[in-house]
């Protein structure tokens, strides 16, 4: 039977006293943790003039689109879309121009930073992985540089592709809500309110129903991929075996695998009141990283208001865009102290796991006992 309480004083042993897993720890908190223009007023279709109305829209709207079929009428809204974004561009040329500008710049950040993020989240969970077994097998902590050599390898590549096999059902959850959504918009459009009333009952059936298969299928998916992780890390094994490995792993030890994920869930709903509770005095600390964080933001973000001062952009508009490249290392040195703290979480739950497979290929390994 698989001894939790020896794992868990040693996960909290390793770490208390593998200071360099806090590195990773931190970048793991970071990564993991971790990624509109309104207006009430409208345009008539008939004359292209500001309607001078009050701006609430009733059932009629849907009824003003021309056209009888769902495809026309869904052509005629994007035409009218169309129409007011050409009317906001003839008034506003500057503002439109610079808005455009501002959205590109904050998507490709965003874009750029999610792969860096993602990246750094697979090497993380590598070299953690790799560091802890080692410690077990040696006794040797080694430095971040070492760890980092761990984790910059193919294996880190192929818990990403665990990662992507496990959420496909999540995926595949996310495709029917889509297409539920467009069956009960379509409906809408149509005008019959019987066909309206059968696609949302229905459809928010089937929503429930998938909804609910898949919570169940994550939770089974997620335990099979824990240990998935560390077949693929520990034993070299490509992604599709190791988590053939690991579903067979967790088959034949069924019962000290759901004893650990029950004793994990507790483990982070006792975590999460903790860090409520710790969350006030370490916003008050991340009150003196502020200063850090400004530090750290102040040449990027004056860097980046000078560059869009030569492409002759106007008025407040360089701030704008230095604001998207001084912000994100702003908020990661600020609440730095937060990232910390969360990282112990990671790593004390990251080695949880790894002490369990280690524990649960021993007893696998031991030989039974033989009675006279």
């Amino acid at each position: 039977m698989l001894d939790v309480k020896k794992i868990l004083k040693r996960s909290w042993h390793i770490l208390w006293n593998y200071r360099t897993l806090w590195i990773f720890g931190f970048i793991l908190a970071l990564a993991v943790g971790g990624n509109n223009f309104g207006n009430n007023s409208r345009y008539s279709a008939n004359d292209g003039q500001r309607d001078q109305g009050d701006g609430i829209h009733t059932s009629g709207d849907w009824e003003d689109l021309q056209g009888d079929t769902f495809t026309e009428k869904l052509n005629d809204a994007f035409s009218r879309i169309g129409d007011g974004i050409a009317q906001l561009r003839a008034e506003y040329p500057v503002e439109f121009q610079m808005g455009i500008a501002l959205a590109i710049t904050f998507f490709v950040t965003v874009l750029i930073l999610s792969v860096v993020m993602a990246i750094l989240r697979y090497v993380a969970e590598t070299a953690t992985i790799r560091m802890v077994d080692e410690y077990e097998q040696t006794g040797v902590k080694v430095g971040f540089r070492q760890g980092w050599k761990y984790g910059w390898s193919r294996a880190s590549w192929r818990l990403f592709f665990i990662n992507f096999v496990v959420h496909l059902p999540s995926l595949f959850m996310f495709v029917l809500v889509v297409l539920v959504g467009w069956w009960i918009i379509s409906a809408a459009l149509t005008g019959v309110e019987s066909a309206l009333v059968t696609s949302f009952i229905a459809g928010i059936g089937l929503i429930f129903l998938f909804g609910f298969i898949t919570t169940i299928l994550m939770i089974v998916l997620y335990l099979v991929r824990d240990f998935a992780w560390r077949i693929s890390v520990l034993e070299n094994k490509g992604a599709l075996e190791s988590l053939s490995l690991a579903a067979a792993l967790v088959k034949r030890n069924w019962k000290n695998a759901g004893l650990m994920w029950l004793v994990v869930i507790g483990l982070n709903i006792a975590w999460a009141i903790a860090f409520v509770i710790l969350m006030f005095p370490l916003l008050a600390v991340s009150i003196i990283t502020a200063v850090g964080g400004l530090l750290a933001a102040i040449l990027p973000t004056l860097a980046t208001a000078g560059i869009a001062s030569l492409f002759s952009v106007p008025g407040y508009w360089p701030w704008a865009f230095a604001a998207i490249i001084g912000l994100p290392l702003f908020f990661i040195v600020t609440f730095s102290p937060i990232l910390l703290v969360s990282g112990w979480a990671q790593i004390f739950q990251s080695s949880t796991w790894t002490l369990t497979y280690r524990e649960l290929k021993a007893i696998e390994t031991v030989p039974p006992v033989v009675s006279e």
